[in-house]
């Protein structure tokens, strides 16, 4: 907790990599439009303002950077309408619930009890290697049409470059190179997409003539570090907050009927995306602060799913809380589109991970290791012992 939060800093790494709470309620009580001098824009902390901002581009614009103090890239999230809405309608229906059921279901379930399975023969393991981030990575792979072999690599490219959105601080040498990697990965699979289209994500860009090769490395990258990385931090989480609140997880044994519900609490507990940002189009006011045409606004989600406005006892894990109300996914035009799947991945994740899994508990004193980062409160390590179900 800061001694002056009037001048926090809200791209500090550590400030997410502890626990955000006070300085979120501080915020929503006391400035929930928050002039941050460190880093120059204005944070936003109330559900209810964020959702405004979200549904309203005319006045609040992608193009001016959807990340604090960097530039759009030509990605659909980078864009506003129509253009992004062209983008998003063409590739849409791979994103529908039924769609990714019928697609993916099996394949995810076949890979997370392998994962589990493997798991429960070692006994001791961390989780996130070994549990929480196969899949995703996996998943990834397949909507753009690398090789099964290739996830290591997705998984690596994923926590390497994903850092680099929490500002300007975390650009760092590695995170390039990551993302050069990953790029020259995707133009030479896209070649053979060209010559040999498959039915998968690169054939259907790589043959439109309005994608040239910066537009196919930025949307992959999109790709990835939106379902990679994300997904990954809720399996880690949900697995920390079922060991802190056995209660709940004694809740979710008995009836695994919840787990549908469940998922959204993980959700929301968890929050992955920490925030995002808009662009003001003009000048404007919100709550008696003048915002200047171009100042970048930091939508706080993870303040917003902790709201009292909006939850009741906001800070408590609560797997038979009432669905609905998180903006985890975002909300408008840009709402998350890969929302379903990642839903679907939860969703048969944790009906095996009841099914088969016994106990669960913190295989050292430190629990899970957070990455200190604005952007992601991704899940590093995180070392637990199972017992098999019987």
């Amino acid at each position: 907790m800061h001694d002056h939060l009037d001048l926090l800093d809200l791209l500090d790494g550590e400030l997410y990599a502890g626990d955000p709470g006070p300085a979120y309620a501080w915020l929503r009580e006391h400035s929930p439009v928050h002039f941050d001098t460190a880093n120059g824009l204005w944070g936003i902390s109330r559900h209810a303002d964020i959702s405004a901002i979200e549904r309203d581009p005319r006045l609040w614009t992608n193009t001016g950077g959807y990340r604090p103090q960097l530039p759009s890239d030509p990605s659909m999230i980078g864009m506003d309408d129509p253009e992004h809405a062209e983008r998003r309608r063409l590739v849409y229906r791979r994103f529908t619930p039924r769609y990714v059921h019928d697609r993916y279901a099996e394949r995810i379930r076949a890979v997370v009890v392998e994962q589990i399975t493997q798991a429960l023969e070692q006994g001791t393991v961390d989780a996130v290697p070994a549990l929480a981030a196969p899949l995703p990575a996996r998943m990834i792979g397949w909507l753009l049409g690398f090789p099964d072999s290739e996830w290591p690599r997705l998984m690596h490219w994923s926590e390497t470059t994903i850092p680099a959105g929490g500002g300007l601080r975390y650009v760092t040498h590695e995170a390039a190179v990551a993302a050069g990697e990953y790029g020259l990965a995707v133009l030479e699979l896209a070649a053979e997409r060209r010559k040999c289209p498959h039915d998968d994500l690169l054939s259907l860009w790589a043959g439109r003539p309005d994608y040239d090769d910066e537009h196919l490395a930025n949307e992959a990258l999109l790709l990835l570090d939106g379902g990679a990385e994300t997904t990954r931090t809720v399996i880690a989480t949900a697995i920390d907050a079922l060991i802190r609140h056995p209660d709940q997880w004694r809740l979710l044994r008995e009836d695994p009927s919840l787990i549908e519900n469940a998922v959204e609490e993980f959700i929301r507990w968890t929050t992955p995306i920490l925030n995002m940002c808009r662009a003001a189009t003009r000048d404007t006011v919100l709550h008696g602060q003048e915002i200047r045409q171009g100042q970048q606004v930091l939508l706080m989600y993870g303040s917003a799913n902790r709201d009292p406005s909006v939850f009741t006892d906001p800070d408590v894990f609560d797997l038979t809380r009432k669905p609905g109300g998180h903006i985890a996914f975002g909300l408008g035009t840009h709402f998350c589109l890969g929302a379903a799947l990642a839903r679907l991945e939860l969703r048969i994740f944790f009906e095996e991970w009841v099914a088969r899994v016994a106990s669960a508990s913190w295989a050292d004193s430190a629990g899970p290791r957070i990455l200190p980062n604005a952007f992601v409160r991704g899940v590093t390590s995180f070392p637990i012992t199972l017992e098999a179900a019987r």
